[in-house]
C-alpha cells in the first residue's frame, strides 16, 4: 500500500506540474496566438508531448519494476517452495492477478508433493509385512525347513493378492484425491444393484451369523459410475458386518428426496467413541490399535468411500454411540449438475 501511495503522488505531481506549465503557456501569450502556429503553439504542444513522454515513461517504469519483482520472487519460490506467498505491492492489476495464479500453482504444486510423498510413506508401510511374510517363507523353503508344497504356497499368493489390491486401491484413492479419477457413468437401477450387494455380503454375515435388512421402495435409476459406487456400498456393509459382535443386525436403507437418493448403513455394535470420528475417512485409520492388517483390513475403505462418493458430488457422514451402534449416511445426486 506505502508504494501504491507513493507512486500515486509522483503521478499526482507530475500532471499538475505539466497542467500548470500549459496553463502559465496559455496566459502568458494568450489564446489566440497559440492557435497560428506561433513558436509559442509550438511550445505549448512541446510541453503536451513532454508531459504524455514522461507519463508514459513512469508508468512503464513501475510497470517493469513490478514484473521484475514478480519475476525474482517466482525464480526464489521455484527453488524454495516452501517461502511464503508471492505478494507484489501496487495496484490490483493484471500482474497482481499473474502473482495470484503463480500462487496457486505454487500450492497445488505443493500438495501435489506432499500427497506423492504420503503416499510413498503408506505404500512402504503397509507392503512391509506382506513382503516380510512372502521373504520368511521362500527363505525357508531354501534352508529345506519347508517342503515345496501347494498348502504351503497359498499364504503366499494371499498375500501377494493383498498386496495387489493395496498397490490398486492407493492408485485409485490418489488419483480421486487429485480430482484426476476418471468415472464411466451410466443410468443405473439402484435397488436391483443394492440388492445384489447385499446378496453377496449375507454369504459373509452367516459366518457371524449376522441378519441384514433392507428397506427402500424407490425404483428410480442413478447416472454414476456403477463399479465405483458398488463398491462404496461393499465396503460400508462389510465395515457392519465385521465390526458387529455376532448375532447383530446391520440394516441397509435408502430413498428419494427432491433429485438425492439417500442411503443409510447402520448396526447395533459397540459404536465408535467421539474422539475418533472425525478421523474415520483418513487413509489407514484404525479405530482400534490392537487390529492388524487381517482382521481390520487395510483400513482404505472408508477413505476410498469418501473419495468416490465426492467424486460423484455426493457427501458421506457418519454418527455413532457407544453401546448403540454407528450410521453411515451417503447423499448422492442422481443426476449430477457436473456429470
Amino acid at each position: 500500500m506505502r508504494a501504491q501511495a507513493k507512486l500515486g503522488w509522483v503521478l499526482f505531481a507530475y500532471g499538475a506540474a505539466v497542467f500548470l506549465a500549459a496553463i502559465a503557456l496559455v496566459r502568458t501569450f494568450g489564446y489566440s496566438s497559440l492557435r497560428n502556429g506561433t513558436p509559442e503553439a509550438f511550445a505549448l504542444g512541446l510541453v503536451a508531448i513532454v508531459g504524455i513522454a514522461g507519463f508514459s515513461y513512469l508508468l512503464s517504469a513501475t510497470c517493469a519494476r513490478r514484473l521484475t519483482q514478480l519475476a525474482e520472487q517466482a525464480e526464489n519460490v521455484r527453488l524454495h517452495p516452501a517461502l511464503p506467498p508471492i505478494r507484489i505491492p501496487g495496484p490490483n492489476d493484471e500482474i497482481a492477478a499473474v502473482a495470484g495464479v503463480i500462487n496457486e500453482l505454487k500450492n497445488k504444486l505443493t500438495k501435489g508433493e506432499e500427497t506423492r510423498n504420503q503416499l510413498i510413506a503408506d505404500v512402504a508401510h503397509e507392503l512391509r509385512t506382506p513382503v516380510a511374510i512372502v521373504r520368511g517363507h521362500l527363505e525357508t523353503m531354501l534352508k529345506g525347513a519347508e517342503e515345496l508344497r501347494p498348502e504351503n504356497l497359498l499364504p503366499l499368493l494371499d498375500e501377494t493378492k493383498r498386496m495387489s489390491r493395496l498397490i490398486q486401491d492407493m492408485r485409485d484413492l490418489n488419483l480421486a484425491e487429485a480430482g484426476r479419477l476418471a468415472l464411466d457413468r451410466t443410468w443405473v437401477p439402484f435397488a436391483p444393484t443394492l440388492q445384489e450387494i447385499v446378496s453377496i455380503m449375507e454369504l459373509e454375515a452367516e459366518d457371524k451369523e449376522v441378519t441384514i435388512h433392507m428397506h427402500g421402495d424407490w425404483s428410480g435409476e442413478v447416472y454414476c459410475d456403477a463399479p465405483r459406487i458398488k463398491q462404496v456400498l461393499v465396503n460400508l456393509v462389510g465395515n457392519a458386518i465385521r465390526y458387529v459382535p455376532e448375532g447383530g443386525d446391520v440394516r441397509v436403507a435408502f430413498e428419494h428426496r427432491s433429485g438425492t437418493l439417500r442411503v443409510r448403513v447402520s448396526d447395533n455394535g459397540p459404536g465408535i467413541a467421539p474422539e475418533h470420528l472425525p478421523y474415520l475417512f483418513k487413509r489407514f485409520y484404525r479405530v482400534e490399535e490392537s487390529r492388524n492388517r487381517m482382521s481390520g483390513g487395510t483400513g482404505l475403505g472408508l477413505a476410498i468411500a469418501k473419495e468416490f462418493v465426492e467424486a460423484h458430488g455426493g457427501t458421506i457422514r457418519v454418527s455413532s454411540r457407544l453401546g448403540e451402534g454407528t450410521e453411515f449416511t451417503v447423499d448422492l445426486p442422481v443426476f449430477p449438475l457436473n456429470p
